[in-house]
């Protein structure tokens, strides 16, 4: 099956925009999704995560049986596991030297590390269980716990998978309605995960459904006109009222439209349904409009958002780093326009650097045929 490197190239632009929403007071920030729509690149995330797991997996299931699938699926969450260990290593190690160097517990307060450099035996349990998350280091808890339900719910797609779907649904309305369902995290009696599990389930496993057909025989209604016309009429409207947003926070003369009626329906931590159905709505428009091979995919300019997006989890914890990184060196030096372009710049050709290197890596190691497959398919040859 030829590769969509829809997938690979919107995963690898959602890693961008992590990395350029970390940086304070980035003026790119201004053009990421964020500030041009309900939803951002976490449901961009998410939402191709679920959908590559259901595509992948839901074939090993098929191939391979429930059981193998899920093995498969449970080594996958092992080895992220590591990763967001290790990444939380790295990113405590930094803070320690960063609060030692400059004599300054500030930057442990604003991302979240101090509890770690006060309690740090708590604090390492509290992280191996996913409890402790500082600042950057929420993402991939809620992918790894996500993940770990997907043997059931690809069971369930096969033989009910109208319940499933009601199931899902009906646990993110009840989180809609109750704010108190949640995850709690440390420290403290009123820390919660930032991303709510119970909520976020609905984008990752629609995603993962959508995927699992992907591999059968479809889902006829993508393809409706009607449904599409609706799409866009609501990501239009998204654009329009988010940006208005944006210009006012720039120059306050500029009204900001409905922002009182709205944002209760935008909850990051509870996948609102203004973020739903808007990441729902990009979607449909990009599955529409983009052809999986189609020559936006495979142009060169594309091809730093394919390469990090086919390297995603590696790609990933570098730009956490990064992003720490640049805000260390924003706050330190001199922070304004210049240097937070150039940070952003850095930390760009960065990560397309490392993921070229792996790409090339990889590729030397495949049979040559699939050498010359892989690199055809990201441009290799243009």
């Amino acid at each position: 099956m030829e590769r969509d490197l829809r997938l690979d190239f919107f995963r690898g632009l959602a890693l961008f925009f992590i990395f350029i929403d970390h940086i304070p007071n980035n003026p790119l920030a201004q053009f990421t999704l964020q500030s041009v729509a309900f939803s951002d690149a976490a449901e961009v995330f998410i939402l191709i995560s679920g959908y590559t797991a259901g595509m992948v997996y839901g074939r090993a299931m098929e191939r391979q049986g429930p059981l193998v699938a899920g093995v498969r699926v449970y080594h996958r969450v092992w080895q992220l596991y590591v990763a967001h260990v290790f990444l939380f290593t790295l990113f405590m190690a930094m803070m320690a030297y960063t609060v030692g160097a400059l004599n300054s517990s500030l930057y442990a307060e604003e991302f979240r590390a101090a509890d770690f450099l006060k309690e740090p035996g708590v604090a390492v349990v509290k992280a191996l269980t996913l409890q402790f998350q500082p600042a950057f280091m929420d993402i991939l808890p809620l992918y790894i716990a996500l993940l770990m339900g997907l043997p059931f719910a690809l069971v369930g797609f096969r033989r009910w998978p109208g319940a499933v779907g009601l199931a899902s649904s009906a646990l993110w309305l009840v989180v809609q309605l109750d704010k108190m369902i949640e995850l709690p995290a440390y420290p403290g009696p009123n820390q919660v995960w930032f991303f709510n599990p119970f909520a976020w389930q609905a984008l990752f496993f629609l995603g993962a459904w959508l995927g699992w057909r992907g591999t059968k025989d479809g889902v006829a209604w993508v393809a409706n006109r009607w449904l599409f016309r609706f799409a866009a009429a609501l990501a239009l409207a998204g654009f329009l009222i988010r940006f208005s947003w944006t210009l006012h926070g720039l120059y306050d003369p500029i009204p900001a439209l409905f922002p009182k009626a709205l944002w209760p329906l935008l909850s990051k931590k509870n996948l609102g349904p203004l973020r739903f159905a808007n990441a729902l709505a990009l979607a449909l428009l990009v599955a529409h409009l983009i052809p999986p091979q189609g020559r936006s995919m495979t142009a060169a300019a594309a091809r730093p958002f394919v390469l990090c997006g086919r390297h995603s989890l590696h790609i990933f914890c570098l730009g956490i780093l990064l992003s720490v990184v640049g805000h260390l060196v924003i706050n330190e030096f001199f922070g304004r326009a210049p240097m937070q372009l150039a940070v952003s710049a850095a930390g760009g050709a960065i990560m397309t650097s490392v993921a070229a290197l792996m790409d090339w890596f990889a590729a030397a190691q495949a049979p040559p045929g699939l050498r010359a497959q892989r690199a055809a398919a990201t441009g290799g040859g243009a």
